[in-house]
């Protein structure tokens, strides 16, 4: 009873949450027509595209500022990049376009004395400054080395083409420029960019030494892209001979009435200038002539009355000339190669040494050059009077105004006779001078040995009172040394030759050989260090005769090997392939490296049998000698193998010496644009492409062998001229017989 009025409570009770239920759904619907129901559900999809075009617009919003923020980051990089790059060239911010000079002088009369001339310049300096965040301080004359006035500076506008002139007296801030002194220099500081011109007068003595003028300037910040000079003179006045320092400089000369112009291109390398000219009077030729005159009729009345009035000056005019004569001799295999250095020097700085006259004393000496500074031509000719000199005449340029000029001379001799121990030396004997001075300096070059036999004239000194002509121009020691007692001097030599002994052109410092054996081929791989001085063929020899399909690389650079001459069974290697051309060419030790492979056949293997693996010998002498052996070992056809001939009979675990790598002195190249900017990024080119384009290039055919079998190592240290034999012989290993269980139960009993 008890349990079916509980089912009956549970019934009840669930009814009426059914009720309940029910009632509620029904509260919760609501019936619309079908008009305002689509009204409803229309709106609703408006709502939903609005809110879905909004988040599209959101997301596109933050995309636009996410890709605007990268163009400002990458423009920004640019900009630093640029920055740097600017930085780089012009670290002082400033970079000048323009520097002038145009100068005058006016000649003054010739009681003004030496200091009583001046020239003056107007320069002229065009700059232009990079930035304007900072001030920038450009420099703009030395003040100790040149004397300046009259200082004006003018900036263009940024919207315009001219330049206004700007105020640095009241340094007023709104033109941000100033013009002060800071250092013995005069320096212009601004905090604006754009260009700038400044124009200053400079001032500068003339020196004056009887007819020869000199004038410059000196310690100048920047080179000259232009000089220009105007030379006034009076109707009895002609300026010539113009010459100009440095040397490399181009003049162009314009006289004009009662004027001469000169337009120099200097070097823009150059920080200073000289112009010399000399001032022709009447005067000074009328004199001349009368010298002239007077020196082929010279009677007794001109001697009783004393010199005519301009003989003094022209005494002053042509003065003495001295000679140091400073000689390296080098006595050879044969030949005696000297180089004379002469320096001629007169005694005022009056150009007449428009050409030089010298003797060059010496059976069977030849002059094979005549070098020096403005010389205009030079001429050998068989001196009058003797058959063992030469005359040499040196003709100068009319640009040669200097008071010193120098020579070089280079002279042969040859040595004919080679049983002749005794030498003399050839020498030069300066002709029309007042004194001639000098050293002599001897060096022995091959297998020669000097001694001193004879000497006149001469006197021994040591080798570090030489000048320094002689001792920083050569790079053997200098055997024996004299300076000059007498121009007219001999020196006899005893020179004795040795006989050359043939030396070691090469050696290997390390060869590894390696072998891999299959069944019916062998490939043989070669890897060795080679030091050579030049050698250029490295011969192979004992190759197997079955060799075929060789592949060879010299320093990483595929090379083609040749038939060895002679010889059955070798080849050629070309060494002077792939080198360090820098290296090669000062004949230096070069250190080679050599890949060779190659294949060779056999007999089948079979059960058992003999194999001949000599690695190939050269007649160099070998450091170590490292071999490689991978044999077949297998499952299949298991071996035993046995070892025989120099390398001993026991293999090792391990090489005591590492395998030796290949070198490589490939570089990488490049090709750009003309007006390719060069930056940092070119100094982090990844290294790794160059190297696989150069590679791709060359085409190189490199044969990768599998690692199969079993490896035997061996090792032979100094190895001089022998052919190194390995022998491997080899059985296979006898199978074990399955026994019964009753032969091994017998066995066991």
């Amino acid at each position: 009873m008890m349990a079916l009025s509980l089912t009956l409570k549970c019934i009840l009770f669930a009814s009426v949450f059914l009720v309940g239920v029910a009632a509620d759904e029904q509260k919760s619907q609501v019936n619309l027509p079908l008009e305002e129901f689509q009204k409803l559900f229309t709106s609703a999809q408006v709502e939903e595209a609005k809110r879905l075009i909004l988040d599209k617009y959101k997301i596109d919003e933050d995309e636009h500022k996410q890709k605007l923020k990268a163009l400002e980051a990458k423009s920004k990089l640019l900009d630093n990049r640029l920055q740097q790059q600017k930085h780089l060239f012009f670290p002082e911010n400033f970079q000048v376009l323009q520097h002038t000079a145009s100068g005058m002088f006016n000649s003054s009369a010739e009681d003004a004395g030496v200091d009583g001339d001046v020239a003056s310049f107007d320069i002229e300096l065009t700059f232009r400054v990079m930035e304007s965040s900072k001030w920038t301080k450009v420099p703009l004359v030395n003040t100790t080395s040149t004397v300046s006035s009259n200082w004006e500076v003018s900036q263009q506008a940024i919207d315009s083409n001219a330049f206004h002139t700007v105020d640095t007296v009241t340094g007023k801030d709104e033109d941000g420029v100033l013009l002060f002194l800071r250092n013995d220099q005069q320096v212009l500081a601004t905090n604006q960019s754009g260009l700038f011109k400044v124009k200053y007068n400079a001032y500068t003595r003339v020196s004056k030494s009887r007819n020869l003028n000199a004038m410059g300037l000196s310690n100048l910040l920047y080179p000259l892209s232009g000089l220009s000079f105007q030379i006034a003179t009076d109707a009895s006045q002609s300026v010539k001979e113009f010459s100009v320092q440095p040397p490399s400089s181009v003049l162009r000369v314009k006289s004009g009435e009662n004027y001469t112009n000169i337009i120099a291109t200097l070097p823009l390398t150059a920080d200073s200038f000289q112009i010399k000219w000399v001032d022709f009077r009447e005067d000074f030729g009328q004199a001349k002539a009368q010298k002239e005159d007077s020196d082929s009729n010279v009677d007794t009345k001109s001697k009783q009355e004393g010199p005519e009035p301009n003989q003094d000056r022209l005494q002053q005019e042509f003065p003495q000339v001295t000679a140091n004569h400073e000689v390296m001799h080098t006595i050879g295999e044969g030949t005696i190669r000297s180089l004379h250095s002469l320096e001629f020097k007169s005694s005022s700085e009056m150009p007449n040494l428009s050409s030089v006259q010298f003797l060059v004393h010496g059976d069977g000496v030849r002059v094979t050059s005549v070098v020096g500074h403005a010389l205009q031509s030079w001429t050998v000719e068989e001196a009058q009077g003797t058959t063992s000199s030469s005359l040499v005449k040196a003709i100068f340029k009319t640009s040669q105004l200097d008071s010193t000029v120098a020579l070089k001379v280079h002279t042969e001799k040859d040595r004919s006779d080679l049983s002749d121990i005794l030498v003399e030396l050839p020498r030069i004997e300066c002709k029309n001078v007042l004194r001639q001075t000098g050293h002599v300096a001897i060096i022995k070059d091959a297998n020669v040995e000097v001694h001193e036999h004879k000497t006149f004239g001469l006197s021994r000194c040591e080798p570090s009172d030489l000048s320094s002509k002689l001792r920083l121009n050569v790079d053997r020691p200098i055997v024996l040394s004299y300076k000059y007692l007498n121009p007219q001097n001999s020196a006899v030599l005893s020179v004795k030759e040795h006989a050359a002994m043939e030396t070691l052109e090469a050696t290997i410092d390390r060869i590894h050989y390696k072998a891999l054996v299959t069944e019916t081929h062998t490939f043989h791989s070669i890897i060795m260090l080679v030091q050579s001085t030049k050698l250029q063929y490295l011969e192979m020899l004992g190759l197997p005769t079955t060799a075929s399909k060789f592949t060879v690389m010299v320093n990483s650079v595929p090379a083609k090997p040749v038939q060895g001459d002679g010889r059955k069974n070798s080849i050629l290697v070309p060494l002077l392939i792939g080198l360090d051309q820098e290296a090669a060419n000062e004949g230096g030790n070069l250190r080679t490296s050599v890949e060779v492979s190659y294949f060779s056949t056999h007999d089948n293997l079979g059960k058992n049998g003999t194999l001949s693996l000599n690695p190939p010998w050269f007649e160099l002498p070998i450091s170590v000698v490292t071999a490689h052996l991978r044999l077949p070992m297998s499952d299949e056809n298991p071996f035993n193998y046995t070892f025989s001939g120099d390398f001993g009979s026991k293999p090792l675990r391990h090489l005591d010496y590492p395998i030796p790598d290949a070198f490589s002195y490939t570089t990488a190249k490049r090709v750009v644009p003309d007006d390719y900017e060069f930056s940092i990024v070119d100094d982090m080119w990844p290294e790794d492409e160059e190297n696989d384009r150069s590679a791709s290039k060359v085409g190189a055919v490199k044969i990768v062998t599998p690692l199969t079998g079993r490896s035997f190592f061996f090792q032979r240290l100094l190895v001089v001229d022998k052919e190194l034999a390995l022998n491997v012989t080899f059985k296979e290993k006898e199978q074990p017989v399955e026994l019964s269980w009753w032969q091994r139960l017998i066995r066991k009993t």
